[in-house]
């Protein structure tokens, strides 16, 4: 290992309490369009801020249509706009008008899993060049990081796309991350880089994880993958079903690395994949042990 590697992955010995207690201050989750109103009402507080995936399967009216219906009950919403799934610029400026009249004034903005675009926007730059044009313009729009790579695309395309991109964004947020160390040697490469967006980490809540190997191995998350092996010698048990990831893991050991520390990480971005309850409910107990200050979010 050399020094370079050695300096980005360095571990105190304390972890760091209050950055552990700002990671956990705002609760931010991501669901699925197929998401039951009824048991967001029931497990989600009312201060939260919900995502609204998009994919090909659900479309755009997919999108909007939770989206909408999210706002309706109080929450503060965040929809995904997908570049390849927007047929044209008129069909975005119509969706941004309805999310407007709704009190929506934040997107996420991803390229989107579409092989071929639908119309006038191959990819998520494109894209966040209209929508900074839009009037109003949205308040804050969220980009894509991966610090593990794309299946798709290489490294080093990805890394110039987002420091390109930084320019029309407010934040990113990470791919799915479970394993430290490839996130802190990115974090610390882009910094270094001109990198200097706020970063919020994706995390899979406390999936089983069975299911967060089989996500994994479609988002191509190979070291991550490798990671939880090691970890938790899951050879011969994952078929199971009974075990499920736990946050812990990644975050007591984020905290006490100076690099993540002081690299811009501003909050976590819970990909849920609709396991609302287990998610509200980890938060909560977490900032309890941790002694964090405050309640946090409350229903």
């Amino acid at each position: 290992m050399t020094d370079d590697v050695l300096s980005e992955t360095a571990i105190e010995a304390t972890p760091d309490i209050s950055f552990y207690c700002a990671l956990l201050e705002e609760l931010r989750i991501e669901v699925l369009p197929t998401v039951e109103l009824e048991k967001v009402m029931a497990t989600v507080p009312l201060g939260s801020t919900l995502t609204v995936t998009s994919s090909p399967a659900h479309g755009v009216k997919g999108t909007l249509a939770t989206a909408l219906a999210l706002r309706q009950h109080g929450y503060r919403v965040v929809p995904h706009l997908a570049a390849r799934a927007l047929r044209s610029h008129q069909e975005l400026v119509l969706l941004w008008q309805q999310f407007v009249a709704a009190g929506i004034d934040e997107v996420f903005v991803v390229g989107g899993d579409q092989t071929e675009p639908a119309g006038e926007f191959p990819d998520s730059r494109t894209l966040l060049t209209a929508l900074v044009e839009l009037q109003p313009r949205p308040r804050r729009i969220g980009i894509a990081a991966y610090p593990e790579g794309h299946p798709h695309i290489p490294a080093d395309v990805l890394d110039a796309d987002l420091l390109t991109k930084q320019a029309l964004a407010d934040y990113a947020i990470t791919q799915l991350v479970v394993d430290p160390d490839p996130l802190v040697r990115w974090l610390t490469r882009m910094r270094s880089r001109g990198f200097t967006l706020p970063l919020y980490l994706c995390l899979p809540g406390t999936l089983r994880l069975d299911r967060l190997i089989r996500i994994g191995l479609r988002l191509g998350l190979g070291t991550s993958l490798r990671y939880l092996e090691k970890q938790r010698g899951l050879v011969g048990r994952l078929l199971t079903g009974g075990i499920h990831y736990d946050p812990s893991d990644l975050l007591d050991e984020l905290v006490r690395r100076p690099a993540a520390i002081q690299g811009g990480i501003v909050g976590i971005h819970w990909s849920s994949f609709n396991a609302l309850a287990s998610v509200v409910e980890w938060v909560a107990a977490k900032r309890a042990r941790l002694g964090c200050p405050g309640e946090g979010v409350q229903a």
